[in-house]
């Protein structure tokens, strides 16, 4: 290990590998989204990834492409003396030209996609306004009550789609509309329809609504797999299951009107619980 500390290639060679890294992770953040699955999955838990607004969070685009180059100019600095020798040489030339090229065409690729927004433009924006009859269904909650989704209900229904046994992105779908719901008070119904039916029975929700201490305004819904698939559809809410038996799927949260229409279409990490009430307070407003 020693030997290869010292030997006069070591730093020079260890500092293209961090570009040349580099440039395999911004290749995947441009290919990965439409590989979908596993790879949906990676980008989400590991990158920002929004599969609402297919974009990135900034801040976390920063954070995975500016390793790299850092990491190359640390080495760069603690082996100064060798990568000045292999600088001499024409094959060092290129080859360094050639890896600072990459990163930096990858990363200008990445930016002119336009799938990398600041975190505050996601949460910031101005929804727009729906208006358009919701998929009508009458689904089982977790107190085994039937509850009709589409229809007029009185009040406005903030609703979004999770799984039990999720330990991603649903814990956070599920916070944001109880700390919404501490908000709104009785003027809003909350409701999360299951992505997996055939193990989220009425019984299995409740245990998860207790967990959650989920309050009288939350509604979890399941039952006859195919017509809770036909919902999640019907919403447009793209959902695959994984071979590790996870679920990888969209996060939104759908606001419906008093009267069962979609107003707005959210996505489901990119908005504050004060946004969310703010809205559902206006549709109230309406009703």
């Amino acid at each position: 290990m020693t030997r290869w500390l010292a030997h006069p290639l070591f730093g020079p060679v260890l500092a293209l590998a961090a570009l040349g890294w580099g440039v395999l992770v911004i290749a995947f953040l441009l290919v990965g989204p439409a590989l979908g699955g596993w790879a949906t999955t990676v980008l989400a838990w590991c990158f920002g990834w929004s599969t609402a607004t297919r974009t990135y969070r900034l801040d976390t685009v920063l954070l995975v492409t500016l390793e790299p180059p850092l990491f190359a100019a640390v080495v760069a600095a603690f082996y100064a003396d060798d990568v000045r020798t292999v600088l001499h040489r024409l094959a060092g030339r290129i080859a360094s030209g050639a890896a600072l090229a990459a990163f930096v065409a990858a990363a200008v690729t990445l930016v002119l996609t336009g799938r990398v927004v600041g975190g505050a433009a996601v949460a910031t924006a101005a929804p727009v306004r729906d208006g358009r009859p919701a998929p009508r269904a009458t689904l089982i909650d977790h107190r085994g009550h039937p509850f009709a989704l589409g229809a007029p209900l009185g009040r406005p229904v903030a609703l979004t789609f999770v799984y039990a046994d999720c330990h991603a992105t649903c814990p956070a779908l599920v916070a944001t509309l109880k700390a919404t719901a501490a908000l709104t008070g009785d003027r809003a119904l909350f409701a999360a329809v299951t992505l997996a039916p055939e193990r989220d029975t009425p019984a299995a929700l409740a245990a998860y609504a207790e967990r959650w201490d989920l309050g009288a305004a939350f509604h979890l819904l399941s039952g006859p797999p195919p017509a809770v698939h036909a919902v999640r559809s019907a919403f447009g809410v793209g959902a695959e299951p994984l071979p590790s038996g996870d679920i990888a799927h969209a996060n939104v949260i759908v606001l419906l009107d008093s009267a069962g229409r979609v107003a707005f279409t959210l996505p489901g990490l990119g908005v504050t619980p004060a946004q969310v009430a703010a809205l559902l307070a206006r549709l109230a407003t309406e009703g």
